[in-house]
């Protein structure tokens, strides 16, 4: 007679802070991060990592908030004629050690 097995589930509460649900990839490349609001100046910056709902760049610029509506170009180009927008807000500001920012925008329509 074969002995019965027993198998062991190890359910690891995520922290309450963490509410991603696609994982991140490293990746860098031209975004062009433009405030709903005209009174905030637009930048081309290059992301330090994305993931399909959102995009993490570094900047100087100190006028993002929590809940900022952006709309974002991922890959923007210049010279582009199909630079393709998505939409999103500002969920989370990061202050980096070299002074700058790094801003979270979750992306709501693409």
């Amino acid at each position: 007679m074969k002995k019965p097995t027993t198998e062991t589930i190890v359910i690891a509460k995520v922290a309450e802070s963490e509410r991603r649900f696609n994982r991140r990839v490293k990746l860098s490349r031209p975004l062009l991060a433009r405030p709903s609001n005209p009174k905030y100046a637009e930048e081309v910056q290059t992301t330090l990592n994305t993931s399909r709902d959102g995009d993490y760049f570094k900047t100087r610029l100190k006028h993002y908030y929590m809940g900022m509506s952006v709309s974002a170009i991922l890959g923007y180009s210049q010279t582009d004629r199909c630079n393709s927008t998505s939409f999103g807000e500002v969920v989370r500001i990061d202050k980096l050690e070299d002074g700058s920012f790094g801003i979270a925008v979750h992306i709501q329509v693409r």
